[in-house]
């Protein structure tokens, strides 16, 4: 073979090697994809009869089902009948459903007089299905603070505390603790926020006799979306932190061993951007399959008509040319030392 074709072929064979070599170390890991690539703000999973079905922040509760976690999902209309008579018009928000001695029931956060253009208070409403429809339980809020107008709530955040903005309360989640007793968790609007819970009675379509809610976590900033869940090492609360319009939105989990007291709570990030490549992944919920597996359910950014996150730091919802949606994420979670750690991403099928 002539010297410079020789040379030539060396060349060839070492630059083959260098990017067997390299190739795997710079290639990129994929990006977890939506389940469910459409504007689904804050999804709520429940675990139901011939699968899972879903719901989301918006007019009068959009859901949509699916046999199975990573679809196809498909979207149906809205669940709730109609707005109790102590609400005013406006987007439902943030809600939980659960399935309590034999009724579905949905908790929401809806807008009432007297707080303001954003203000909410908590209603319940029930179903024999949990595809709906529910209707509303009772002529007052389930929660609400005593300046609203509205009727007076069962939990009326009473005495009021001065450092609270009077902005309502949103984002009710559902929690069975393990002796069976019922309770609701919520947040008080703006800042600083603060997360509270209250025992419910045996069917959740009320608070507990002489039950008053007890503040269970407070942050100078924006904390949300509580999610708690009985561990053997302890409890874990799952929140939602940061600004929810920014690719900085993240996910936390908190755990304690006490469920009343979290001043010594430890704490850490399950899911942010910078570990999952997502825009804002936030509004978790966790779903508990049939074979033990945890299931955790959220939100992040997609752009431009594509199920790729958006990038950067910008409010994707006021950037029309950004095309900003909040798609669905699916993910199943480990427990290592009691505390949740991303297992895998599904992709919808």
């Amino acid at each position: 073979m002539p010297i410079r074709g020789a040379v030539r072929l060396l060349v060839l064979l070492l630059t083959a090697g260098v990017l067997s070599v390299a190739g795997p170390a710079l290639a990129a890991e994929p990006v977890p994809r939506p389940v469910l690539d459409v504007d689904f703000p804050d999804p709520a999973v429940v675990s139901a009869p011939g699968g899972l079905v879903a719901y989301a922040t918006g007019d009068r509760v959009p859901h949509a089902w699916s046999r199975s976690a990573d679809g196809p999902w498909r979207r149906g209309g809205s669940l709730l009948s109609h707005r109790p008579s102590w609400s005013r018009d406006g987007g439902i928000w943030a809600v939980d459903v659960a399935r309590v001695r034999g009724r579905w029931l949905l908790y929401y956060a809806t807008p009432v007089k007297g707080m303001g253009e954003h203000g909410r208070c908590i209603g319940v409403a029930r179903s024999t299905s949990a595809r709906g429809p529910f209707r509303p339980v009772g002529r007052a809020p389930l929660v609400c603070p005593s300046y609203a107008g509205t009727p007076t709530a069962q939990d009326p955040l009473l005495p009021r505390d001065p450092t609270l903005p009077r902005a309502g309360v949103i984002d009710p989640s559902f929690f069975r603790d393990v002796d069976g007793t019922a309770y609701l968790l919520y947040k008080t609007d703006r800042i600083p926020s603060t997360l509270r819970i209250v025992a419910l009675t045996r069917d959740g379509q009320s608070v507990g006799a002489g039950a008053t809610s007890v503040e269970l976590v407070r942050s100078p900033g924006v904390i949300e979306n509580p999610v708690l869940t009985p561990r053997p090492e302890g409890y874990v609360l799952l929140i939602s932190e940061g600004d929810w319009t920014r690719c900085g939105y993240r996910t936390r989990w908190l755990r304690s061993t006490a469920l009343l007291d979290w001043t010594l709570a430890e704490s850490g990030t399950l899911l942010d951007t910078a570990t999952t490549g997502l825009c804002g992944p936030g509004g978790a919920d966790l779903v508990e399959t049939p074979d033990g597996r945890t299931l955790a359910f959220l939100h992040g950014w997609t752009c431009r008509g594509t199920t790729l996150p958006c990038a950067g730091t910008g409010k994707w919802d006021h950037k029309p040319r950004q095309r900003g949606l909040r798609s669905m994420y699916a993910a199943r979670l480990d427990w290592v030392g009691g505390l949740p750690v991303v297992a895998e991403w599904l992709r919808a099928r």
